[in-house]
């Protein structure tokens, strides 16, 4: 096969896409764009098509800017952590990182503005926060997981602001926080060696993995008992499409925590990151119930 400079750089071009789509974490990000969109949706089935397009843009943006940041800032702890990564693995030059990191940051900031002034406040605070979160995760890594949590429940937030009712989805937004919490916590069980080398204190460096789990277990069981109690006590449009799904987006988390306490392989973490995405993915489904009925 004969390889001309069209094909080759073609080539090049495919694979530098695909490291980019490797830093930005690009499942999680569309994930967190569906989660917004449905919730605009649950509130406000109204709300108009450049509502959805410019929060989605948001999300997506921010949450792979936030990937890029935080592979910049943990270089030395993903080469013990996480070497396939772009950087470790010298596939990408911290700088450009760095760039991408600036450039999508900017994009969401400038992808607010149309949607109002406090939903452009929202994400000025969550920029700072992120850009700043590796820092943060020095000073203690416990207080960083519970800035990811908050981070990533605003997106219900979010979405509220965008569609008229700010706090109509106050239940699902403390659903979210401890569930990001409870991943949150798995992920340092995993990172725990380039955790304890940087100095990082976090529940399993600090208290040990048995602990850990034993709170993300609490969690996962406090989150499952929520369940039954806000569907006979709040107001929902579609509570069984909430109590079904939200059931099945812990349960999943709650197989795949399991599987990863047994065994802490590489495999076992890679199957734990693919049934936790799909957990979320149900828990987007169960968004669209959780909204009060009009």
């Amino acid at each position: 096969m004969i390889r001309t400079p069209f094909s080759h750089n073609f080539l090049g071009g495919i694979r530098l896409i695909r490291v980019y789509a490797h830093l930005f974490r690009l499942p999680p990000a569309i994930m967190a764009a569906m989660a917004g969109c449905a919730a605009i949706y649950a509130l406000n089935s109204a709300a108009q098509i450049h509502q959805y397009l410019l929060t989605a843009v948001i999300l997506v943006c921010m949450n792979s800017a936030a990937c890029a940041i935080n592979d910049y800032w943990d270089l030395d702890k993903d080469r013990i952590d996480h070497p396939e990564r772009p950087l470790p693995s010298g596939r990408l030059k911290p700088q450009q990182a760095w760039r991408a990191a600036v450039i999508l940051f900017t994009a969401a900031l400038i992808a607010a503005i149309p949607l109002g002034v406090y939903p452009f406040i929202l994400v000025a605070v969550n920029t700072l926060l992120l850009w700043n979160y590796s820092h943060l995760l020095l000073y203690n890594g416990i207080f960083g997981n519970l800035i990811v949590s908050a981070v990533v429940a605003s997106i219900l937030f979010l979405s509220g602001l965008v569609a008229g009712s700010p706090f109509a989805m106050a239940y699902p937004t403390g659903l979210v926080f401890f569930y990001i919490w409870a991943k949150e916590i798995i992920w340092d069980v995993h990172d725990k060696k380039g955790d304890r080398a940087q100095g990082i204190v976090t529940i399993p460096n600090h208290w040990g993995d048995s602990t850990a789990f034993w709170i993300v277990w609490g969690l996962i069981i406090a989150l499952m008992a929520s369940i039954p109690v806000a569907f006979l006590l709040l107001p929902m449009k579609h509570p069984i499409l909430f109590a079904v799904f939200c059931s099945l987006m812990l349960l999943t988390l709650g197989a795949a925590t399991a599987r990863f306490q047994r065994s802490r392989s590489a495999s076992a973490y890679e199957g734990f990151i693919f049934w936790e995405r799909l957990s979320v993915l149900f828990g987007v489904i169960g968004l669209l119930g959780t909204a009060p009925p009009l």
